[in-house]
């Protein structure tokens, strides 16, 4: 059996930058099993791929498209760039302006347009973990040996980032050295009850300066993340990132966020996410967390069941 793929780079409008994402398009929900997915996204081998459940052709036109999100290695309720990928294939090269909702393990994800972008409203139960990981890249304290933490917070169940604030671009460049902090990606023992499942990653960011237009201001900043190696653009690290940097705000509002990640690996990917609080700390002052991107269509072909 031979199954239609597409290839996108995601969080770029520009070929071989941004981070790369496989679409698969099974004809039926039932054509695949889960170990035949596992080995597709396995084959692949990005940091994601999709498996997307297109309707049958004689129905209505859909509202809804069910997704499943793989990494190499397992299954994940949800990932920021496979979402976006997903939005702008359906809705700019599929041309299903029907569909409003992206449908993943972890919620129904409203899609949208806006402008060359794609905006989602994501899903989200944002919890602070008590894990702290210091980081040798970090200026310690001049008052004593304690070293600095940072904190591990989840996006959604399944998708956690310990966030590492760093001084400066010129040590934004050496956070390849910490390898140890990356090592672990799928040992998920030291988070807290209930929440052990899926990966942590880490995510290291630099705050680069600030811009308004229309009236609205937006913090902008350079990351990278690992998670066993390095991840070009990671929509769901840089949501949860927002969330956090949202909440020490310290009052409810809207807040944007520009990021940018991938430069040191020659594949520069713009990450947009926009959060609105209540001004609550701990994660239950989130109200909607909407991230958006663009992408472009890179390669098609056709795999071999």
């Amino acid at each position: 059996m031979k199954i239609p793929f597409t290839t996108l780079d995601v969080f770029t409008s520009t070929r071989y930058r941004g981070n790369a994402l496989a679409i698969i398009l099974p004809p039926t929900p039932s054509t695949l099993t889960q170990s035949q997915k596992q080995s597709i996204a396995n084959e692949f081998d990005l940091s994601e791929s999709v498996i997307l459940h297109l309707p049958p052709e004689s129905s209505s036109p859909p509202t809804e498209i069910v997704i499943d999100i793989f990494t190499s290695q397992i299954e994940i309720p949800f990932a920021g760039h496979p979402t976006i990928g997903s939005a702008f294939f359906v809705l700019n090269y599929l041309n299903l302006n029907s569909v409003t909702t992206l449908v993943t393990k972890a919620g129904r994800i409203p899609i949208s347009r806006s402008g060359d972008r794609v905006r989602a409203e994501i899903p989200f139960d944002v919890h602070v973990h008590a894990l702290e990981k210091p980081c040798a890249l970090q200026a310690q304290p001049s008052s004593g040996d304690q070293a600095l933490h940072n904190p591990t917070v989840s996006i959604v169940n399944g998708m956690a980032f310990t966030f590492v604030l760093l001084p400066d671009l010129e040590t934004l460049a050496r956070a390849h050295e910490t390898a140890n902090l990356h090592r672990d990606t799928y040992d998920v023992g030291a988070l807290d009850d209930g929440w052990r499942k899926g990966l942590v990653g880490t995510m290291y960011y630099v705050f680069v300066g600030e811009e308004e237009k229309e009236g609205k201001k937006t913090k902008k900043y350079r990351t990278r993340m690992f998670a066993t190696e390095e991840d070009p653009g990671t929509g769901s690290a840089s949501s949860g990132l927002a969330c956090w940097l949202a909440l020490q705000e310290g009052s409810g509002g809207e807040f944007r966020f520009a990021f940018e990640q991938g430069v040191e690996m020659g594949r520069r990917n713009e990450i947009f996410v926009d959060v609105e609080t209540d001004g609550e700390g701990e994660g239950k002052g989130i109200k909607k967390v909407w991230l958006s991107g663009e992408a472009v269509r890179v390669m098609e072909g056709e795999l071999e069941i």
